[in-house]
């Protein structure tokens, strides 16, 4: 284990002094993660839209494992958690995360039937937070993990993003923890990195930077087609999401919203050796330096 763990180490830090080159050569990127004058430390200071990133007080990621009164351990179960699997998923890197994304269809509500409620529709998953319904909309990937319990950092995390009619947000964190033995529900990772690195160049999903070898975002983005994603083997692994970590936080990349409600699941999940190589050499290193908590 220590070797995995050490091995993992050596494939994010080899990364670090590229992280700029990597969202440079993006799709024109607003920001990025390296140590330039667009990395983390002035966030904030790139667009008055980003100035949450600088002023904000209830900025994340945190440390959820040390006694900050906002924070609170629970192992409630997530209310409303309706999750089903998802068909035809879009995955892609965005210049910044690998990233998958879906059509979601609601039925309309039956006007002939009385009081009658309109049906969720296919790829439809939905939690509740304080009675308001929020809807899965993306998940996506930070290598490391942002998040950290007592100083302890994870490999990576896995973020699923939910979003409220009314554009309030909700954010699941899942830590991720590197094993030999590759997960079944990250096996499509390792496909990803597979079909982007055959795409013809020129037109690919990802290139190599000629300087430090790091692999960039190509001028066209090619998703690819996931047929299904089935949540059933998360949700066991994480006991449906509880015990977790739920408090106020903010997105951990720009625009840096406020008003998040996270919820940092206790659990770590495994993710197989060769799935978390693939993740690296796809998005390189994306996390958000912990926060302090000024309120």
């Amino acid at each position: 284990m220590k070797y995995l763990l050490n091995h993992a180490l050596v494939a994010v830090v080899a990364i670090l002094s590229s992280a700029a080159a990597v969202a440079a050569a993006g799709p024109s990127p607003a920001f990025s993660y390296g140590q330039d004058e667009r990395g983390p430390q002035h966030w904030g200071d790139i667009d008055p839209l980003y100035a949450k990133c600088g002023t904000g007080k209830e900025q994340s990621p945190i440390d959820v494992g040390i006694d900050l009164p906002s924070v609170t351990l629970t192992d409630k179960p997530i209310s409303g958690l309706n999750y089903s699997p998802l068909r035809d998923v879009l995955c892609g890197f965005d210049g910044h995360n690998v990233k998958c994304e879906w059509n979601s269809t609601v039925a309309a509500p039956d006007k002939r039937k009385r009081g009658a409620r309109s049906k969720a529709g296919a790829n439809i998953n939905t939690i509740k937070v304080d009675d308001k319904e929020y809807t899965l909309t993306n998940f996506h990937f930070h290598t490391p993990g942002e998040h950290r319990v007592n100083g302890h950092f994870f490999e990576a995390e896995l973020h699923l993003v939910h979003q409220a009619a009314d554009g309030a947000l909700a954010v699941i964190g899942v830590l991720l923890e590197v094993q030999a033995k590759n997960n079944p529900f990250f096996n499509w990772i390792v496909s990803l990195a597979k079909k982007a690195h055959l795409a013809a160049p020129g037109h690919g999903f990802l290139t190599k930077d000629p300087h430090t070898g790091a692999s960039v975002a190509g001028k066209e983005q090619i998703k690819y087609k996931l047929n299904a994603v089935d949540f059933a083997p998360l949700l066991r692994a994480t006991g449906q999401f509880s015990p977790r970590w739920d408090y106020e936080g903010s997105l951990t990349a720009p625009p840096c919203t406020e008003g998040v409600s996270w919820m940092v699941v206790k659990t770590p999940v495994y993710i197989g050796l060769e799935q978390f190589d693939a993740l690296v050499a796809l998005e390189a290193f994306n996390s958000r330096f912990l926060q302090d908590r000024l309120a």
